[in-house]
């Protein structure tokens, strides 16, 4: 947080321990990033983010900021500071999701935390700070842990926590100024005074007092925690999608260190085979044709019921002699499924019902990438000769989306519609069998699906 930021903290007795300009999270720039950047970019942008807080240039923090981030999307610190300087600048959504994926990454450093406490309790989410902050009270001091549950509406807790803290040998003027101001929040105002004048000046202490009041007033959540760090709130429609910690994944085909190898599995043994032996027909079954002579009729044409013949005995039935059914000797290793056989029955009864379900307008469950091209062409064209080489495909749907990687527009043709990440698995090692580049992503529902194209239903051949 800049400085400007910790004057208006320490004006109002919020004073959190924070550093000043980053989230302290020095080391985890230091981390490898998986995902494709630019890392002297991205620090150099990162410093001097850090230098327009410092020098409460806020609306040009965010910028260089956000730049480190897109030159570094896995680097923690690099959110964690985007996230502070959405904070600084008023916006809070932009903020929480900044932080919140800083902490997906690694960054739980107390600084963050309570960076993403004021954005919650900001958005009049003060359950979900009241949660994160019980999750890391190990990590966040108790002064700073107590104040921020007194802003999130739980006046009792905080009280509790700062009351502790403020008793101990070594507690320092913040702690206790942190207690009057719950004592204050509160409405407890005569022990907010009283404790607030141990390290105030008469004059200091009526100007902190006032300043605590109109603290006190203000009902709106975002309101108050604006006029906390010196700032105003703005509109906020969130962080740019381009910066989403879900576009940069640990594997990118655009630009993978290291082709992503998947455990191989045999297929699980099945029981040998062996097919039945045919039925042999039932000597009482056999048909019988008997003649009948024609009825004598009367004069008007009508036979008379009594007079019909009786069909004359059927002659013996002589079967000819058949000698029992003798099964034919079996090979060593006939009748059983071998594992290409396996893996065209799990495509035909696992795969294939499951592929069907997909629905390009909501993208979800797990897909397997072919490649990423230039152009939205380029990728239908890919698809129609890949599908032709490989006719596993071709009971797949199929799909493109764009990804910005270094400032360049790909289009990834995807194989969608896997309900699981075995599922992919299976197929994309079903594919590098015969040759074909592939690994497993998971689409996430916020691809923006520009092309796709529906599967063909699988023919099996009879036996």
């Amino acid at each position: 947080m800049n400085r400007k930021m910790l004057m208006n903290l320490a004006m109002s007795g919020f004073v959190l321990s924070v550093a000043t300009g980053c989230s302290g999270m020095g080391a985890m720039a230091e981390a490898p990033s998986r995902a494709a950047g630019k890392p002297a970019l991205a620090v150099k942008s990162a410093t001097q983010a850090r230098a327009a807080l410092e020098a409460g240039k806020v609306s040009k923090a965010v910028g260089l900021a956000e730049a480190a981030v897109a030159g570094s999307p896995r680097d923690a610190s690099y959110r964690a500071l985007l996230g502070q300087a959405y904070l600084n600048d008023g916006r809070f959504a932009s903020a929480t999701a900044a932080l919140t994926e800083a902490m997906e990454l690694g960054a739980t450093d107390s600084n963050t935390i309570i960076a993403l406490t004021l954005a919650h309790i900001a958005q009049g989410k003060g359950a979900e700070a009241i949660t994160l902050l019980q999750a890391h009270r190990d990590t966040v001091p108790a002064s700073d842990i107590g104040l921020a549950l007194a802003l999130a509406g739980d006046s009792e807790g905080a009280i509790y926590v700062l009351t502790d803290a403020a008793r101990a040998p070594d507690a320092s003027a913040r702690t206790r100024q942190n207690l009057a101001l719950a004592f204050a929040l509160s409405g407890r105002w005569a022990q907010a005074q009283i404790l607030a004048s141990q390290d105030l000046s008469p004059a200091k202490l009526e100007a902190r007092m006032a300043e605590w009041s109109k603290l006190a007033e203000t009902p709106n959540a975002q309101l108050r925690v604006a006029s906390l760090i010196g700032t105003k709130a703005q509109s906020d429609t969130g962080m740019p999608v381009r910066l989403a910690l879900s576009n940069f994944a640990d594997t990118q085909m655009a630009a993978a260190e290291a082709p992503v190898e998947l455990a191989s599995a045999d297929p699980a043994p099945v029981a040998a085979y062996a097919p039945p032996p045919p039925v042999l027909a039932d000597a009482s079954s056999a048909i019988r044709s008997v003649e009948l002579p024609m009825p004598e009729r009367t004069a008007d044409g009508v036979v008379p019921v009594t007079e019909l013949p009786q069909p004359k005995p059927a002659s013996e039935v002589i079967m000819a002699d058949a000698a029992p059914y003798r099964a034919a000797p079996r090979v060593a290793g006939e009748g059983r499924i071998r594992p290409a056989q396996q893996q065209a029955l799990e495509l035909a009864t696992v795969l294939i019902p499951k592929a069907i379900a997909f629905n390009a307008q909501k993208p979800s469950g797990w897909a397997v990438q072919l490649g990423a091209y230039d152009s939205l062409g380029i990728a239908k064209e890919k698809w129609g000769g890949l599908k032709k080489r490989n006719g596993v495909l071709a009971n797949f749907p199929a799909s493109s989306h764009a990804a910005t990687v270094n400032g360049r527009t790909f289009y990834r043709l995807t194989v969608n519609g896997l309900a699981t990440r075995a599922d992919a698995n299976n197929l994309c090692r079903e594919l590098k069998a015969k040759g074909q580049t592939c690994f497993v992503r998971a689409m996430g529902g916020s691809e923006s699906i520009q092309w796709a194209a529906k599967s063909s239903p699988m023919r099996l051949a009879s036996r």
